[in-house]
């Protein structure tokens, strides 16, 4: 009989320090997978930062592009701020910043480029006249078989765009082609 009581003691003291060790290990696997879920709710929260930083950047470029007198020459002094409210709450929530383009080659337009029924094409036609047959003639009195009086220009714009409060940064380039007047170069 002392023998049973004695193994039931020792029996009931492994059954404690197990039921320890497996609480212990469950415990490590509980705060494992809260530090784990905590990192995916930073990624998520970095992509989403980084997806409104596009936005915000394709935003400031469309904006940009869609005034021509940005591209007027001589072109703007300093860059060019654009707020963005993603939320529509009346306050902004990332802005992009717009230097002035870059224009990178100017080349005249080609009387095989044009058509005579496009409205847009017609200024083109303007500028030169018709000396005999198929022959032109540009403002100089130059003969212009080939040439329009327009150039086309292709310009490099870049929205920048650097939030302090969620750290996303981005740059975003787009180009644009634009017509101008015979004469007009980059420089």
């Amino acid at each position: 009989m002392n023998n049973t009581i004695a193994s039931d003691k020792a029996q009931r003291g492994v059954v404690l320090i197990v039921v320890l060790i497996m609480l212990g290990v469950f415990s490590v696997i509980v705060v494992s997978m809260i530090g784990g879920s905590n990192i995916n709710f930073k990624i998520a929260g970095n992509q989403q930062y980084r997806m409104e930083a596009k936005l915000a950047a394709r935003h400031a470029l469309e904006t940009y592009v869609s005034n021509p007198n940005n591209f007027a020459l001589p072109l703007p002094v300093g860059p060019s701020v654009i707020d963005i409210d993603f939320n529509g709450d009346g306050l902004v929530d990332m802005a992009g910043t717009v230097p002035p383009p870059t224009c990178l080659r100017s080349a005249p337009v080609m009387r095989s480029e044009l058509n005579e029924r496009n409205v847009k094409d017609r200024d083109c036609f303007k500028s030169v006249q018709v000396v005999g047959g198929n022959i032109f003639s540009d403002t100089t009195g130059t003969a212009a078989i080939n040439k329009s009086g327009c150039v086309k220009m292709t310009w490099d714009t870049l929205a920048r765009v650097n939030d302090s409060v969620t750290g996303a940064a981005l740059e975003m380039h787009q180009g644009v082609y634009l017509r101008a007047g015979e004469g007009t170069t980059c420089r």
